[in-house]
């Protein structure tokens, strides 16, 4: 009896619940938002000196790091399903990097010997808020999230690697390695919307995120292989500039 009582009163209510459920077709999604534009990157130059596993090389004791600022493009996608949050996901092309090492004394009359060259590509991930709402001209917002970055395209140079043979390290050419990591990003940016007839959107934006990773120095010996290592601070400043479309 229980049971005939309970199945009656979802044949009641479950009909008229099925009616009240929206259509997915009609619902709110909110907006959605491509942006394609440049970034102008500067990294951070705190890397360690490279050393062996236990024991520091002399002449690299007190060597530091040297890049040089570079640009490349991004790509972005934006969503957001409430006014004043949004899912952003970005990734930042392959920016040409060179390594110079200075303070170096390996070589009389020179200060400064060139240690590789890399590439560092990055796929970001942020839960952004917008502090003014979607009449404004400008949305500025803020947003925190992860970074994935990868260091690829490596090589050492021959300068570096022609001073391990000549000082007696390295029986032949040697390998330089940076790996990836994984951390934290954060930005700020603000969107301007302008009414062209089309939904067009100009994004302007900077970006902060932790990169370190391990740089190693990998060589041939006359027992086999030696490394040498060192701590890499990538952790740059990015500077963007975007163009987009709102859906």
């Amino acid at each position: 009896m229980k049971w005939f009582r309970f199945l009656a009163a979802a044949g009641v209510f479950l009909p008229s619940l099925a009616i009240a459920q929206p259509d997915w077709r009609e619902m709110d999604w909110g907006d959605f938002i491509v942006r394609l534009g440049g970034s102008y990157i500067h990294p951070d130059d705190g890397s360690t000196s490279l050393k062996f596993r236990v024991l520091q090389h002399w002449d690299l004791y007190n060597t530091t790091w040297e890049i040089d600022s570079s640009r490349t493009w991004q790509l972005s996608a934006v969503w957001r399903p409430m006014p004043y949050w949004g899912i952003e996901l970005m990734h930042i092309g392959g920016a040409d990097y060179d390594a110079d090492l200075d303070y170096f004394t390996g070589i009389p009359g020179r200060e400064v010997i060139a240690l590789g060259d890399f590439k560092a590509s990055s796929s970001l991930a942020f839960v952004n808020w917008y502090i003014l709402d979607g009449t404004c001209l400008g949305r500025p917002y803020i947003g925190v999230g992860i970074n994935y970055t990868d260091f690829h395209d490596v090589s050492l140079s021959g300068a570096f690697n022609q001073f391990l043979i000549d000082s007696g390290l390295a029986t032949g050419r040697g390998d330089f390695n940076l790996g990836h990591s994984w951390d934290w990003a954060a930005q700020a940016g603000v969107d301007f919307s302008f009414d062209w007839g089309f939904p067009l959107l100009v994004n302007a934006s900077v970006q902060h995120f932790h990169s370190d990773t391990d740089a190693r120095v990998t060589f041939p010996t006359e027992l086999g292989y030696d490394r040498l290592y060192a701590r890499f601070d990538y952790d740059p400043w990015v500077f963007n500039l975007s163009v987009g479309y709102r859906f």
